[in-house]
């Protein structure tokens, strides 16, 4: 007989972490704490803001600043953020601050030097390239951490959604989200004897459960919004609603909106059609008119059949209709075939005017 989740979960915490799990936590806190520093680093504060927009990782935004951005990203963002901004750091750096990271890292570079403010171009160009080599040694010793960190608790992930998701088309999408949830809680985890399971469970299904309230909106809706906008009772719709402050009937009316039911693409109509059989697509060819375009195309090769070899002649090669030809100007044709140029336009005249007269009445048939 299969344990209770929540009996594991207890007897995690009774027993406490095992060497591997003790040694894995070490491992990242450590590595999480030289990362923080680095980040802490006020000479580069204006590349990490230059790195973040080139590496696509999500900024200061509105109610966020740039260090609580920093904060939130992954360690494995912060490892690619530092190795970016340092490759591109062309400013005198602090000296006192390669002492620190010379210490922090065990590099053992400046320990016998007597080092000015900053540091010489030759001294910081030496210092930057062990620097970057250490870390990513660093960063190696952290992903097998990670890996076994991840793959330890991750029939949490399966667990929670087993008992949360119902609706099988959002299932692959919540375990994605549990996922990025345990990475971001293995990447808080503590040297300590704290149970990390019931940590890691509650990181899971609060972001499980923000993907879940997100999904009833038609639109992104900040957690905090959607989470008061499910939560609030008919009661209190209605106080908000009859409220003589004018922004709190605008949030009622808001909120009223984004319960309104959405409608997914994927949803079977009466006729048994998805929605988006159903829709226009602006850029798709009309069928009627791609068959219309055809038989026009067949009935003027055929017409042209039907001209003189002298006026078949001149279109061919005044409207570049053999077979990889470009269209000739008429003096070009005059010389080509070996006529004056009075002649070359009178025989395309006349070409055009018979094609024209017979073509009329199929036009009038496809078109009207």
């Amino acid at each position: 007989m299969t344990r209770d989740y929540d009996s594991e979960t207890l007897e995690a915490e009774r027993s406490g972490p095992d060497i591997e799990e003790s040694v894995c936590r070490r491992i990242i806190s450590a590595y999480r704490r030289k990362l923080e520093y680095v980040l802490m680093l006020p000479c580069l504060e204006g590349l990490y803001v230059e790195g973040m927009r080139a590496l696509e990782l999500p900024g200061a935004r509105k109610g966020i600043g740039l260090r609580g951005a920093l904060s939130a990203l992954l360690l494995e963002n912060r490892f690619e953020l530092i190795r970016w901004s340092f490759q591109r750091y062309r400013n005198r750096f602090p000296a006192e601050a390669a002492r620190r990271l010379d210490r922090m890292f065990g590099l053992d570079q400046f320990n016998t030097l007597e080092l000015d403010e900053y540091l010489t171009v030759r001294q910081w160009t030496a210092f930057r390239d062990n620097l970057l080599f250490v870390l990513a040694r660093h960063h190696r010793r952290y992903k097998r951490a990670q890996a076994l960190m991840f793959f330890r608790y991750q029939n949490q992930i399966d667990m929670t959604v087993n008992r949360t998701v119902f609706d099988p088309a959002k299932r692959h999408d919540a375990v994605q989200e549990g996922c990025m949830a345990l990475l971001h809680a293995v990447d808080k985890v503590e040297d300590s004897q704290a149970s990390f399971a019931a940590y890691s469970q509650s990181w899971i299904k609060r972001q499980i459960k923000n993907f879940l309230m997100g999904e009833r909106f038609p639109v992104h809706v900040p957690i905090n919004l959607a989470s008061k906008t499910l939560s609030q009772t008919e009661e209190e719709r209605k106080a908000a609603a009859a409220a003589d402050d004018p922004s709190e009937r605008k949030a009622a009316v808001l909120m009223e909106r984004l319960r309104q039911p959405s409608v997914s693409l994927n949803e079977v109509m009466e006729d048994a059609l998805p929605l988006s059989e159903r829709l226009p697509d602006d850029f798709a060819e009309c069928p009627l008119a791609a068959f219309s375009q055809k038989d026009l195309c067949e009935l003027v090769s055929h017409l042209i059949d039907h001209l003189t070899d002298k006026q078949r002649e001149v279109l061919e090669l005044r409207f570049g209709l053999l077979e990889g030809g470009k269209p000739h100007t008429l003096s070009e044709i005059s010389r080509k075939i070996g006529i004056s140029h009075q002649q070359v336009s009178m025989r395309e005249k006349r070409a055009l005017q018979k094609l024209q007269s017979a073509i009329t009445p199929y036009l009038q048939e496809i078109y009207e």
